[in-house]
């Protein structure tokens, strides 16, 4: 997942909310992985809903719904 110019512009704001420990976990990490290339948080979150849509369940729905147009490109 690298950066590409005039990226940010074709990228949606998301909102939620996550546990405290959870934060504070996640963060730790994303400064921990800092030493192998530039993550933000943005990328954690763009990497586990990715992740997400590929459990079994999520497959089955994108498939039952016709919903295979909206596929991502993981990089």
């Amino acid at each position: 997942m690298e950066r590409k110019a005039g990226h940010m512009a074709s990228k949606k704001e998301f909102r939620g909310y996550i546990p405290p420990e959870l934060n504070k976990l996640i963060r730790a990490v994303t400064a921990l992985k800092n030493g192998e290339r530039d993550w933000s948080l943005s990328d954690v979150l763009t990497e586990a809903l990715e992740d997400w849509l590929q459990k079994p369940e999520n497959r089955a729905l994108i498939e039952k719904h016709n919903l295979s147009e909206f596929q991502i490109d993981r990089d």
